[in-house]
C-alpha cells in the first residue's frame, strides 16, 4: 500500500498537517509524488467579459511559479526526512478529476491527502475534493484531520 504514494496538496492548514504524519512513512515508501493542482475554475466567468485592461495580468502563470518553489521546498523536507524518491507535479485542472487521472497514469498504490482543502464555497455547494476523491479513487486513500 506505501510503495508509490501520492500526496496531492493545496498547501492548506490540512496539507501541512498530512505531510507531517506522511514524512513518519518514509522508511516504509519506495516513492513519493506531491502533486498540486490549479484550479481550471478560477475564472469561469471570464468567457462573458470581452476586453479587460489590467496591465501585465499572469494569475495562473504567478500562482504556477507560488506552487512550483513550495513543492520543491517539500520536496525537500521529504527527502531529508528519508523518502528515497520525490517527485513533483503542477497540473492545472479540476482537483478531483486530475487527482484521481494522476493516480491511475501514475499507478500509485495510495492516496494521503488532508481531509480538508481551501475552498470552502465548494465544499458546501458540492462535497470535498478528498471526500470525492475517496469514493472514486481505486486505491487506498488515507484522509488526515
Amino acid at each position: 500500500m506505501l510503495r508509490k504514494i501520492l500526496f496531492p496538496t493545496d498547501f492548506s492548514e490540512h496539507s501541512v498537517k498530512a505531510k507531517k504524519e506522511l514524512k513518519k512513512l518514509a522508511s516504509c515508501s519506495k516513492e513519493l509524488i506531491l502533486l498540486n493542482v490549479l484550479d481550471s475554475r478560477v475564472f469561469p466567468y471570464m468567457d462573458g467579459i470581452d476586453y479587460i485592461e489590467i496591465e501585465n495580468l499572469n494569475l495562473m502563470g504567478d500562482l504556477s511559479k507560488n506552487a512550483k518553489a513550495k513543492l520543491e521546498k517539500w520536496k525537500a523536507e521529504f527527502e531529508k526526512a528519508g523518502f528515497k524518491k520525490v517527485r513533483i507535479l503542477l497540473i492545472e485542472g479540476v482537483p478531483f478529476h486530475t487527482i484521481l487521472d494522476t493516480a491511475e497514469q501514475k499507478k500509485v498504490t495510495s492516496i494521503f491527502l488532508g481531509h480538508q482543502g481551501v475552498n470552502a464555497v465548494e465544499r458546501m455547494l458540492l462535497g470535498s475534493t478528498a471526500e470525492k476523491v475517496a469514493r472514486k479513487a481505486h486505491v487506498p486513500v488515507v484522509l488526515i484531520k
